[in-house]
């Protein structure tokens, strides 16, 4: 009998062998599509608040520009001027929304 055969049966090879393979299928059906869910909520929120920044600065910037080059101190006109985007935009959003039942289809 040589080494290679007497390796063969070993039952701790076995044991650790099945081990392995169970923990393979484990992390395949399980695991790794609960890392990708988690990875895909992550960046989910980290695209949020990205977003929020920005358009919190752009808000903040858009106030700043106009106070000072457009409206030269008066700056309840500026916040007129943005409000009345916000507005617009918000009707603008409004006109395209759909009824509950189409959504579903």
């Amino acid at each position: 009998m040589n080494e290679h055969d007497q390796d063969s049966f070993d039952p701790v090879d076995r044991v650790l062998g099945a081990l392995d393979s169970v923990l393979d299928v484990v992390h395949d059906r399980f695991v790794r599509p609960l890392l990708i869910v988690t990875r895909w909520i992550a960046f989910g929120f980290l695209l949020f608040a990205l977003t929020l920044v920005v358009l919190v600065a752009g808000t903040i910037g858009l106030i700043r520009f106009s106070d000072i080059f457009v409206f030269q101190g008066y700056v309840w006109l500026s916040y007129l001027v943005v409000g009345a985007l916000f507005l617009l935009t918000g009707l603008i959003i409004w006109r395209f929304r759909r009824p509950v039942a189409a959504r579903k289809s």
